[in-house]
């Protein structure tokens, strides 16, 4: 089975090809490359990608949280491809790519409560929790001083570990004397990408679940600049 994987939630855009759960290769790009480069931009290598593969089964891509008009890009591709060629898409929650980054060994008999994070912007970050088991929260926005407010009061003196490209903006800001153990880890390794993202879909891609592409939007937690100043 090849799966086309699609990551444009971030600055960072990333495309990758799949076969039997091994990635073929992945292309990892800033964002201001694809618009920039007219022959190697994002659209004409997933193109080309398709004049020379025989077959893709499946499409998966992250559908957010994440930046508007990127996760908007990423879903015009992935539907393009559904009208044109009947691929099949699954969209994939962001915050739960950034948590499977993170396997927790089995002989590490602690709790821990997992925390993606993401940028989102205005002084403002998305995130989730998630033990290794399963997600405990649903996707929250907070400013930092939120963030940390909602786990002293929701995960008290539990070790909280907070992973992904928006931990730079919450690490240094966590008060002395809380009580609360977290750690802090923003590697570049527990960032979404078009190969996490096919790695999350897998469970779903198998089992033939796929979105309704007619339905499928971006997952918006977070409202618009142009929307919040029409409501002033």
């Amino acid at each position: 089975m090849k799966i086309l994987g699609i990551d444009t939630s971030t600055t960072v855009f990333s495309v990758c090809l799949s076969e039997d759960n091994k990635i073929l290769y992945e292309v990892v790009r800033e964002r201001t490359y694809w618009y920039n480069q007219s022959d190697g931009n994002l659209f004409n290598l997933i193109k080309n990608l398709m004049n020379t593969s025989e077959k893709i089964d499946a499409i998966a891509l992250t559908i957010g949280p994440g930046m508007f008009t990127s996760l908007r890009v990423g879903l015009a591709i992935a539907k393009g491809l559904y009208l044109s060629r009947n691929i099949p898409i699954c969209g994939v929650n962001t915050l739960e790519v950034i948590a499977n980054s993170l396997q927790i060994p089995d002989f590490i008999k602690d709790e821990y409560i997992i925390s993606p994070v993401m940028e989102a912007f205005q002084k403002e970050i998305f995130t989730a929790f998630f033990t290794r088991r399963e997600r405990v929260s649903k996707d929250l926005i907070f400013t930092p001083e939120e963030f940390f407010k909602f786990i002293r009061h929701k995960f008290n003196r539990k070790k909280i570990i907070a992973i992904g490209p928006g931990v730079k903006l919450i690490k240094n800001q966590l008060s002395g004397g809380s009580g609360q153990k977290i750690f802090f880890n923003d590697s570049p390794l527990f960032y979404p990408s078009s190969a996490k993202v096919v790695f999350s879909a897998l469970p779903k891609i198998k089992n033939g679940i796929f979105d309704n592409p007619e339905l499928l939007e971006p997952h918006y937690i977070k409202r618009t600049s142009a929307e919040s100043k029409c409501e002033k």
